[in-house]
């Protein structure tokens, strides 16, 4: 385990403490989160009754695998910890980004995490959708805030690890744009490093549990490449939590534009970035975002909001929405149709002694149950067995629909992880 205290507490009790441990498989992520929460216990509520509402990253459609979304492991993890400590009132709360809102789309659904509400009896909230609130940012950004997450009682952010095109990092203080009610996210990208940094002076967790697994390198934060991560990572100050991630995974604090800004304002100072490059090791160097295109930047231009409306009928045809991820304009390709897709059985004579099904079932299937049980609360249905089998012995029934191409892009990745 790694500990860094950034600071002696501050009146709020944050010390800008961060912890990792090491996890991989089912069994690890359940112990981690475990160990996890009992060193961070005192940070916990006492009121058993307090309303909790957990903010994962579900940004698209992606399996999780791919390293874009919030593990359900971690998701599950945390739940049945709350819910064996004796918390009654858990929420999951997200808001999607802005393509998915548009369309409609349940990443609930999609990602299956709302196998978790019969599981836990937790409830879920699409914060795009929320009563929302709206607060003052920079350069006429006035984004409105979900009332879930301004009203929580206790608010637990759990962010992935990734790239991120213009912010460069993706992890605590990215995970907050989320927090904006539907199409108000854009107004983020008025100023985004900034803004960023902003929405999280204003919004603040209580404590933050970073999903760092699976992680995603190059063109994130929804076409990159997923790498083999294997932390988890604990804090109660997602400024200095986001420094820490950034020098695990080899980026210096200069290069994260939105971790600037927080020097700037002495939420993080020159003495706390030294110390956490001299005690803090990189574990794995992530591969750099490629640099945006032209096209890509002038499809983000405020001046021309009101072309991208008039246009829109056109090209979220399929069609058009291809041709502009081939040209590096976009990074997301939607489907409206969910996929029906079911784990039904499995192969046995295909397994061999591998058992990676084991290590990636949220639900703590063993071999011997895995395609077997297949219906809630034993099988949460997230394919995650038949994402990461590479011997096709996972059997399935229904059709992919909006899963086919993700499945033709990360499927051969995700097996090699």
């Amino acid at each position: 385990m790694l500990s860094f205290t950034a600071r002696p507490a501050a009146p709020s009790g944050n010390t800008g403490r961060v912890t990792v441990v090491p996890a991989w498989s089912n069994d690890e992520v359940k112990a981690g989160v475990a160990e996890l929460l009992r060193t961070w216990e005192h940070r916990l509520p006492v009121d058993k009754a307090t309303a909790i509402v957990i903010k994962p990253n579900l940004n698209n459609d992606l399996v999780a695998l791919s390293g874009n979304c919030t593990d359900l492991r971690v998701l599950d993890a945390l739940c049945a910890d709350l819910r064996a400590r004796g918390y009654t009132d858990i929420t999951i709360a997200d808001g999607s980004n802005v393509g998915i809102a548009r369309r409609g789309i349940s990443t609930f659904k999609r990602l299956r995490v709302d196998s978790l509400k019969s599981r836990y009896g937790i409830r879920t909230v699409d914060l795009n959708t929320d009563s929302a609130t709206p607060v003052v940012l920079h350069d006429d950004a006035h984004p409105a805030v979900a009332n879930t997450i301004l009203n929580a009682g206790f608010l637990i952010s759990v962010p992935k690890v990734k790239t991120h095109a213009e912010a460069q990092l993706s992890c605590a203080m990215k995970n907050w744009v989320g927090i904006c009610r539907g199409q108000d996210k854009r107004h983020m990208h008025y100023n985004l490093s900034r803004n960023i940094f902003a929405i999280n002076e204003v919004v603040q967790p209580d404590l933050i549990l970073v999903d760092g697994l699976v992680g995603m390198e190059g063109n994130g934060p929804g076409d990159g490449e997923p790498f083999r991560f294997g932390q988890l990572v604990m804090s109660d100050d997602a400024f200095v939590n986001d420094a820490v991630v950034a020098q695990l995974v080899g980026l210096e604090w200069g290069q994260v534009p939105y971790l600037v800004h927080a020097l700037e304002a002495g939420l993080l100072t020159p003495e706390i970035v030294a110390r956490i490059a001299a005690e803090v090791a990189v574990i794995r160097p992530i591969k750099r975002p490629p640099e945006r295109t032209r096209l890509a930047k002038l499809a983000e231009n405020r001046s021309l909001e009101w072309l991208k409306k008039t246009v829109r009928p056109i090209v979220q045809k399929p069609q058009v929405t291809e041709v502009a991820y081939k040209l590096k304009i976009v990074q997301d390709v939607y489907f409206l149709e969910d996929d029906t897709l079911r784990v039904v059985g499995r192969a046995k004579e295909k397994c061999g002694t591998c058992a990676r099904c084991v290590d990636f079932c949220p639900t703590s299937l063993s071999l011997s149950d895995i395609g077997v049980k297949t219906t809630e609360p034993d099988c949460a249905q997230c394919l995650y067995c038949w994402w990461v089998c590479p011997k096709d012995a996972i059997i399935l029934e229904g059709e992919p629909q909006g899963m086919a191409r993700q499945i033709a892009r990360y499927k051969k990745d995700i097996e090699r992880l």
